[in-house]
C-alpha cells in the first residue's frame, strides 16, 4: 500500500497517502498558506509540475536534467535550507550569552484568536 523510497518514509510520501483524506475531515480549518505548501511539497522535484533544467557538457554532450524543487518550508530537503538560513539571520539577532529556548502551545480553544 505504501511506497517507500530509499528506505526512508518521507514527508512528501506521507502526505501523498494521507492529505486527500486528512482533507476530507479538517478542510475548514487549514490556512490556505498550509495548502499551498503541502502542494508544493507534493509536487516537488516532479519535472511535469515544477520542470526541470538540462545541462549538457560542451565537451562530450552528455546531459544531466536536474528537476526544480519546492522550496517549501514543509519539504525535508527544501525547508532544511530554508531553516539554516534562518538560523544564521536570528543568530546575528542574538546578544552573545546563555539562554533557553521555550515554546508555549496556545489551546485548541483559542487558537483562532491567534489565527493569522
Amino acid at each position: 500500500m505504501y511506497e517507500v523510497i530509499s528506505g526512508k518514509y518521507t514527508i512528501k510520501q506521507i502526505l501523498k497517502d494521507f492529505w486527500a483524506d486528512f482533507l476530507i475531515v479538517y478542510r475548514g480549518n487549514i490556512r490556505q498558506t498550509v495548502l499551498d505548501n503541502v502542494a508544493r511539497v507534493m509536487s516537488c522535484r516532479d519535472k511535469n509540475k515544477l520542470g526541470y533544467s538540462v545541462y549538457a557538457c560542451p565537451v562530450c554532450g552528455s546531459k544531466h536534467i536536474v528537476a526544480h524543487t519546492c522550496k517549501s518550508r514543509f519539504c525535508n530537503a527544501c525547508g532544511k535550507v530554508k531553516n539554516d538560513e534562518w538560523i544564521v539571520k536570528a543568530q546575528d539577532r542574538l546578544l552573545n550569552v546563555p539562554h533557553k529556548h521555550l515554546v508555549f502551545s496556545i489551546p485548541w480553544e483559542v487558537r483562532l484568536i491567534f489565527r493569522g
